[in-house]
């Protein structure tokens, strides 16, 4: 049974969307990707020629060449606060991401469900977020897309289309992230069981989320490269060489998940109480927890939307008794100290800036040790330094753009990190390659130490350096064991 939400309810929404703030404010691993780099970088050009970026200025091999900024808007936004606040100010940009979320999430959940059982589908939705919360785009639009899941859960529920405000928000999730796409797969399963649902005018009711359907598409078209903007995710999911990103890959079940605790937890909550679910939920339900298993990055999605799709069902078999609503200036009070909290949260966190040092996708001892001389010259890296490089100006053989370098390029590579030596041969002389950033576990430094001509110019705990036959004036350094 939908509700108004009690104060009680409205504290609970408050104090879990804080809690999650703070956490993001105070995590470093939100910073574990090096994406954030050339995210940066790429809205930071914008921001210096105003326009968007339409072509490749980071990589060795594909200068000038078409490249498709889906996520400009968020990178626009990350640039904007990282010259802001530094490092600060780019984690405050997530956290007030997660931070409203979360409150979205919580006053559509106690609409629904009385305080405790609120707080634990919480806690297992945002639970399902953990593993992804990191400084990039798709935590930034994520907010806008549970504004959409909830308005079209809403409109089911009520039995009528959805409200046409919704429209704005969809093209700001298409700007911000391709996970728009899902924004729009949900749209059938709501529209059906919304009309299967009416007993009356139901052709009636099919014809206006059929055009609210049609508006969202044409809303999506809103981006700077139209038709193809639309396209990009099935362009994305068509490159075989994501298998081989962590995101991407299969979800591990050798090791605690939240993404499998939370389905678990829900299952068995499910069976237990005999919650009687739609079919058409049901349905996303099981499509969610596939492409969860099948790839780790789902589990975000199957947090969010679940939380959503299993309010009612599970509202309407605890059967609480409706609570009394909030007074609005109670509701004005609460809005005002939640805004005061997040500002001095922020403020603190800006007082005492983030200050990024050694890290596995970031060696600056490495980088440091290299001389100029040689750091000019062409470089072959490592898949996960391909970030950091563009980040300090060079140009990297490789980068996180998978979709840019397409399978072929990617196949290529992944055989000269594996030590083929007819590709290692083809490929370093073809972009004459002069020195290499990759780490110590890669098969290929092991072959280019066998090889003539070929030295190491730094060893670490994260990266090995080396460099090949070069200028005379170019000589080794001390080998270093810095952890």
């Amino acid at each position: 049974m939908q509700r108004e939400i009690s104060r009680e309810a409205l504290v609970t929404a408050a104090l879990a969307a804080l809690c999650v703030y703070a956490l993001t404010l105070l995590s470093p691993a939100i910073f574990n990707d090096s994406d954030t780099f050339w995210h940066i970088r790429a809205g930071q050009w914008m921001l210096a020629h105003h326009m968007v970026l339409d072509h490749d200025i980071f990589s060795l091999a594909f200068a000038g060449r078409p490249w498709d900024t889906q996520e400009w808007l968020s990178e626009v936004v990350m640039a904007g606060a990282f010259q802001l606040f530094g490092w600060s100010g780019v984690a405050v940009m997530t956290g007030l991401a997660m931070a409203a979320t979360t409150v979205l999430l919580a006053l559509f959940l106690a609409r629904h469900l009385d305080p405790v059982p609120c707080i634990v589908v919480l806690a297992l939705a945002v639970s399902c977020v953990m593993p992804d919360l990191l400084a990039r785009p798709h935590i930034l639009a994520l907010p806008f897309l549970t504004v959409w899941i909830i308005g079209l859960a809403e409109a089911a529920e009520a039995r009528r289309a959805p409200h046409w405000i919704l429209l704005p928000v969809m093209t700001l999730c298409t700007n911000l992230h391709g996970s728009f796409i899902f924004g729009l797969a949900l749209l059938l399963p709501f529209a059906l069981e919304a009309v299967l649902a009416a007993k009356e005018r139901q052709s009636r009711l099919a014809m206006q989320w059929a055009l609210f359907a049609a508006a969202a598409v044409a809303a999506t078209l809103l981006n700077p490269r139209g038709l193809a903007g639309l396209l990009f995710p099935f362009a994305l999911m068509k490159v075989q060489s994501l298998a081989a990103v962590g995101e991407w890959q299969a979800l591990d079940l050798h090791s605690f998940n939240p993404v499998e605790f939370a389905a678990a937890a829900a299952l068995f909550f499910i069976i237990w109480r005999g919650v009687r679910i739609s079919a058409t939920r049901l349905v996303v339900l099981l499509a969610l927890l596939h492409l969860s298993f099948l790839h780790a990055r789902y589990g975000m999605m199957l947090g969010i939307a679940g939380a959503i799709l299993i309010a009612q069902p599970v509202g309407a078999v605890l059967q609480r008794d409706p609570a009394a609503s909030t007074p609005a200036p109670y509701w004005r009070f609460a809005a005002a100290g939640f805004a005061v909290l997040l500002i001095a949260c922020a403020a603190l966190r800006i007082a005492w800036p983030v200050r990024r040092s050694e890290e596995p996708i970031a060696p600056l001892s490495a980088l440091a040790a290299i001389p100029p001389s040689v750091a000019a010259r062409p470089v072959f890296n490592d898949y996960a330094f391909g970030g950091f490089l563009i980040w300090k100006g060079i140009r990297p053989f490789v980068d996180s753009r998978a979709d840019f370098y397409r399978d072929a390029w990617l196949t290529d590579y992944a055989h000269a990190v594996d030590g083929d030596p007819a590709t290692v041969n083809r490929l370093f002389g073809k972009y004459r390659v002069a020195w290499t950033l990759l780490r110590p576990s890669d098969p290929l430094v092991a072959e280019l130490d066998r090889r003539p001509g070929w030295h190491r110019l730094f060893t670490g705990r994260y990266a090995v350096v080396q460099a090949g036959p070069g200028p005379a004036n170019v000589r080794p350094i001390a080998l270093s064991t810095q952890e």
